[in-house]
């Protein structure tokens, strides 16, 4: 699979063990994502309705770490908008998990705290 950004690259280093995971989280923290949404993003308007997956009983936010990720989810969240990892993070509601590159070979789970023994799975 071809790598295309920095974070991908990290990624695939943390899934072969040869990166902590301090070290995937700061990288993740400052890179752009790019987050699937149901709905247009219009200023005043229709409200930002992200993809939602479920997984384990959790409810998890998709995200993507270039636009060729999001494959398939495409017909159902056909818009989207970049957010910094950080700002992802931030805007979470409590309860909710964050799933980066479902369905790929560079996917990472980040379930809501307390919902899985290792919180981040890779």
């Amino acid at each position: 699979m071809e790598l295309n950004n920095s974070l991908e690259l990290v990624l695939s280093h943390a899934r072969c063990g040869s990166l902590t995971m301090e070290d995937l989280l700061k990288e993740f923290a400052d890179s752009d994502l790019i987050v699937a949404s149901r709905t247009q993003l219009i200023e005043g308007g229709t409200p930002f309705r992200p993809l939602l997956l479920f997984k384990e009983q959790n409810t998890m936010m998709a995200c993507f770490t270039d636009r060729c990720r999001i494959g398939d989810f495409a017909s159902v969240a056909p818009h989207s908008i970049v957010m910094r990892g950080i700002d992802v993070l931030r805007a979470l509601p409590p309860g909710m998990g964050l799933v980066i590159n479902p369905g790929t070979t560079l996917n990472l789970e980040l379930f809501p705290e307390g919902a899985c023994p290792a919180y981040v799975c890779l």
